[in-house]
């Protein structure tokens, strides 16, 4: 256990070398913003159906953050070394300057994910456009991130599966192969989560207990809420969706950053859940007893938001 609290500082704190991406190219241009994609192709040959997909959303509070972020990139080849074509997105960061969300949080943070999703869409539609270029089976499409991140791949699979009109910008008939979650929430107008035509994405669930950043539970007003994993997962148990939820006890928001550590359990989601198409419902406790909790896991939106962040 004592070598995951190493791992956690090594990934906040080191300066190692990384591998660079095979492709950099430019999906979309957006409010004067050049979106440009990293490609990490596997050396692996394709399979005949051809390499699944995985697309990582960077985290960042919608303020920040990068694609080819330096703790992440080593993931991204170890990833594609495991045979995925791994891609890192750009994204417009809505909330850029934002210093105090105050009574009109709801509407800012909902434009900054719509902008982010909006992104994620089109980049997914880039990927689909030039699917026999990087040899990808747009049917194992699989969306990924931490924290602002994840927030993005969960609401882009909850607005497809609502027929949100952003999903237009995807291509007919698209469906994700899967969705993997690091301390991610879906903001929801119409109370409790819920997927219009019963058929999200299988799920992949990891949240630490005591995120106050982006809730492990939810914060709700009328039918207005911000719904935490914790709050999202009974709803994919009671209507029996395929799903694995990975509790993750006394850490705090510091969960966004763990794609390196459980590089092999999402390598063991895609094979069993997509590949074999296994509808597993799967809930478990995550406890080290040597974990000491990290300072900035603890943040809260207004250590975010009301200071250090100016355009």
């Amino acid at each position: 256990m004592k070598r995951f609290c190493l791992l956690i500082i090594s990934l906040l704190f080191s300066a190692a070398l990384f591998a660079q991406a095979d492709f950099t190219e430019e999906f979309a241009v957006k409010d004067t913003n050049h979106l440009l994609l990293d490609v990490y192709m596997p050396s692996v040959a394709a399979p005949d159906t051809g390499y699944p997909c995985f697309i990582y959303v960077f985290g960042g509070g919608f303020i920040g953050g990068r694609r080819d972020e330096p703790r992440m990139v080593k993931s991204f080849e170890q990833l594609s070394e495991k045979g995925y074509v791994v891609v890192a997105i750009d994204y417009r960061l809505g909330l850029k300057g934002v210093t105090n969300m105050g009574i009109n949080m709801v509407s800012i943070l909902e434009y900054a994910i719509r902008l982010a999703v909006e992104d994620l869409y089109s980049a997914t539609s880039y990927l689909c456009a030039n699917a026999s270029r990087f040899h990808i089976n747009t049917k194992e499409i699989m969306i990924s991130g931490g924290s602002a991140g994840a927030i993005t791949a969960l609401q882009a699979d909850y607005w497809l599966h609502n027929q949100h009109e952003t999903a237009r910008l995807l291509p007919a008939n698209f469906r994700y192969a899967a969705v993997i979650s690091f301390a991610g929430a879906i903001l929801s107008r119409n109370g409790k989560v819920k997927y219009a035509d019963g058929n999200p994405a299988p799920t992949l669930f990891y949240h630490g207990t005591e995120d106050q950043l982006v809730n492990y539970n939810q914060i709700a007003f009328a039918n207005i809420g911000f719904f935490g994993s914790n709050k999202i997962v009974p709803q994919f148990e009671k209507y029996q969706y395929p799903y694995r939820y990975k509790r993750m006890l006394n850490f705090g928001h510091e969960v966004a950053a763990l794609l390196p550590y459980f590089i092999d359990e999402v390598d063991e989601f895609y094979h069993t859940w997509v590949k074999e198409r296994h509808h597993y419902r799967v809930e478990e406790n995550w406890y080290d007893p040597d974990y000491e909790p990290i300072k900035w896991g603890r943040s809260k939106p207004s250590d975010l938001y009301n200071k250090g962040n100016k355009k």
